[in-house]
């Protein structure tokens, strides 16, 4: 009897790994606490513990599904801390996706809304946006990570490495909806979809968001789907019941609806972490969490292992983890289907797509394609699925595509202690259908600057992408500043310039990042002036100088700056050639000794070239440099005044956009500057713009003066005999959509010239004829 005994106590030890020991992984929501999870996972891993199964809400879903897709605790980390995954939680797009050759000029819109023409009978104004973080990234990255194990487990979460369940919320219905099947990168994404954060995912005409609203710890799932031996639970949120001024905590309390955070102790163990300290979207310190996961898991390791005698080595885990991911069919398509389009539409968005000899084509040329078909376009959104085609061994794609029939309508401009006050309104309509095209009409109303500028532009359906770019403006500008062109004023001088003209551009892109324009204008500009300050202002009239140009003109251009208006990264390097013949006409007022009319032509050759760049030093110190110049065989205008307000001008801060100095003008020159820069925040830093500038050949003049008549005869004066210098500070404070300045600049010319002042907006005038 004795022996029997022992004979059947054995035979159950043998026999209580293979029949009890299953194991199941609940993951709780949580934002980016859930970095917790993957120290949890780590830990297990480490010490010969199975994970058999996996379940998890929100931040758990995402953990969940990266291992149940046969990730490592390692790769998850570094997943999570990648630049794409900050790409992927911010809606921004990486610079080298950025589609430069599709970036209108900058304006100083600060605000827009749509106005949907779509119904005949109903215009809709769309104020804002239908989330906070644009879905533009996950929705074709969603694609890139999970079609292949999609594709795989053949729509069934149980054929994954690692059987997976995820919760979604439908709030309509007021339920908790169990993700057992289907195209695992909708579920995650569902899963994830925190209100108003995120963009839910739609599903038989419901919209479903974040699980965590109804069943933030999905344990019920886990025991009635899998019913594992052993459920080990890992809950990262729920544990911070204290008012919190943090937005996103707020939302959270308010939305999530009470969740049980418990796992019966006969059904196994529970991690509780508690970071009152982290906020939803801290995922910068996911590594810190990690450790936090890890250290806890190790410190209860052998409690269960108590529970869970049952092992599998890391080699056996890795083999098994290595022979899952090699049957992953690759990630190559070759049939697209598009939904939401007309057919000119869809033979359009087709068009974008790059394939290859067999007509085949990448994640990463649909990746391209994707961000170019966005790009300041009338296609507002692309949700792409990936289906698995088991007969050519191929993926499918399948395109819903949203096209809005919308007037974007854009207010702005600038509002400034010194004579900076603008107003701007835009106008934009896009159209797409064989070819796509772009529709602007910007206006401009100010105390220095007025203006109107019309904008057409389509991109043409050729080899090499390209567009045709008609442009017409008028500008009305004008300058009222003491000491700004007479070494001797006691009176404001007073200059007034206008400039129309049409110009027609076609476009090329130019090395990935950058673009060509080849330009034919035509102009007409008009500069009234005072050529002397002995006048009496209220019955003086203005000489004048009108000029008739035509020019031709090739520019090279990028632009990576991070602000329109006081960037502290990124580049811009440009550089334009031109050639310009027309005549120019003086009619003198009758203070002028020479009072007949003057007719003269001119015709010159001239290059500009300009550098503007941004380094980082450290978390707080960065440093910009400014290389700019021109080269030019234009002549001397008829007098010294008009040659000085037609030459180019080097205004590299929003001051000297608005004053006229002429120490800072001549037809060949040279300027550098430098800019330290000490980010006080995010938001906030000072700036010190240094600049030096040296005309190759000084314009001066000689004054013929007699009585009441009063002449400036222009001359160049020697090579390089003069040095100017300019240099402005400012504590800027770059919100989302303005900028707001504080600013003390002066001037080695006029002597004393120093000035401080307030912009609050963005000062941008429409472009010259010559720029």
């Amino acid at each position: 009897m004795k022996k029997i005994t022992i004979f059947f106590t054995l035979l159950l030890i043998l026999l209580q790994p293979v029949t009890a020991q299953k194991v199941g992984l609940v993951l709780s929501g949580g934002g980016a606490k859930g970095a917790a999870h993957i120290g949890v996972i780590k830990a297990l891993e480490e010490n010969n513990i199975p994970i058999d199964y996996v379940a998890g809400t929100s931040i758990g879903a995402i953990i969940g599904s990266l291992y149940a897709m046969g990730y490592t605790p390692d790769e998850m980390l570094a997943l999570i801390l990648s630049e794409e995954f900050g790409y992927w939680q911010t809606g921004m797009v990486e610079d080298d996706y950025l589609y430069y050759f599709k970036k209108p000029d900058d304006t100083p819109d600060f605000s827009h809304f749509s106005i949907d023409i779509s119904d005949s009978l109903q215009v809709k104004t769309n104020f804002l946006p239908q989330s906070l973080i644009n879905p533009i990234q996950m929705n074709q990255a969603f694609v890139s990570l999970f079609a292949q194990a999609t594709a795989k487990a053949i729509w069934n979460f149980d054929n994954l490495f690692v059987p997976f369940r995820c919760i979604g919320s439908d709030v309509y219905n007021k339920k908790a909806v169990v993700f057992r099947n289907g195209d695992l990168g909708d579920a995650v994404r569902t899963s994830m979809s925190f209100p108003f954060v995120f963009k839910p995912i739609w599903k038989d005409s419901v919209p479903l968001y974040d699980g965590g609203i109804y069943d933030n710890f999905p344990v019920t799932t886990m025991k009635a789907d899998f019913n594992p031996d052993f459920i080990l639970g890992s809950v990262v949120a729920g544990s911070n019941n204290k008012p919190s001024e943090n937005p996103y905590s707020q939302l959270e309390t308010m939305i999530m609806q009470k969740t049980e955070y418990d796992i019966p102790e006969e059904d196994g163990m529970m991690l509780k972490f508690q970071f009152s300290d982290v906020s939803l979207l801290d995922f910068p310190r996911a590594k810190e969490l990690m450790e936090i996961g890890y250290r806890r898991t190790l410190s209860i390791i052998d409690s269960i292992k108590m529970r869970v005698p049952r092992e599998v080595t890391r080699d056996e885990l890795s083999l098994k983890r290595k022979a899952y991911k090699e049957g992953l069919p690759p990630l190559v398509f070759k049939n697209i289907y598009i939904n939401g389009v007309t057919d000119a539409q869809r033979n359009y968005i087709e068009a974008q797509l790059h394939r290859d000899i067999n007509n085949e084509f990448t994640m990463e040329d649909f990746r391209r394609a994707y961000f170019k078909m966005l790009s300041y376009s009338k296609i507002k959104e692309i949700i792409p699925h990936a289906v698995y085609n088991r007969k050519e061994k191929l993926f499918d794609l399948y395109l819903d595509v949203t096209v809005k029939d919308e007037i974007k309508v854009s207010f702005g401009g600038n509002v400034s202690s010194h004579q900076a006050n603008q107003l701007f309104l835009g106008f934009n309509y896009q159209a797409i259908s064989h070819v796509a095209a772009d529709y602007t009409a910007n206006f401009h109303v100010g105390n220095s600057f007025s203006g109107v500028l019309l904008n057409a532009r389509t991109y043409l359906k050729t080899r090499i992408p390209s567009y045709l770019n008609v442009q017409a403006a008028y500008s009305f500008k004008k300058y009222s500043e003491s000491q700004s062109l007479f070494y001797e004023d006691v009176l404001p001088s007073f200059i007034q310039q206008k400039e129309s003209y049409m110009k027609v551009k076609l476009g090329l892109p130019f090395l990935n990042k950058a673009k060509a324009e080849l330009g034919v204008a035509y102009g007409h500009l008009n500069d009234s002036y005072f050529q002397t300050s002995n006048i009496l202002f209220p019955n003086s009239k203005f000489d004048n100088s009108v000029y008739n140009l035509f020019a031709v003109s090739l520019r090279l251009d990028r632009n990576s700056l991070d602000d329109k208006l006081y960037p502290i990264a990124g580049k811009q390097q440009y550089i334009i050639a031109q050639y310009v013949n027309g005549e120019e006409k003086y009619n003198p007022a009758s203070t002028s000794a020479q009072l007949n009319t003057a007719d003269k032509p001119h015709s010159w050759l001239q290059i500009k070239g300009r550098l503007h760049q941004y380094h980082q030093f450290s978390n707080r110190f960065n440093l910009g440099y400014t290389a700019e110049t021109v080269i030019s065989s234009k002549n001397l205008m008829n007098n010294y005044t008009s040659s000085v307000l037609q030459a180019p001008a080097f205004t590299p801060t929003p001051h000297s956009e608005i004053v006229f100095n002429e120490a800072f003008r001549a037809n060949q020159y040279a300027a550098v500057g430098l800019s330290p820069i000490i980010k006080l925040s995010k938001l906030v830093h000072f700036r010190a713009d240094l600049y030096c500038f040296a005309p190759f050949y000084e314009i001066k003049k000689d004054v013929i003066s007699t009585g009441s008549t009063y002449i400036d005869s222009p001359y160049y004066g020697n090579f390089l005999r003069s040095f100017q210098f300019m240099g402005e500070t400012s504590l800027v404070i770059r919100l989302p959509f303005a900028s707001i300045s504080l600013y003390a600049n002066g001037y080695s010319y006029p002597k004393q010239n120093f000035n401080f002042g307030l912009n609050i907006g963005y000062l941008i005038f429409n472009p010259k004829m010559l720029d």
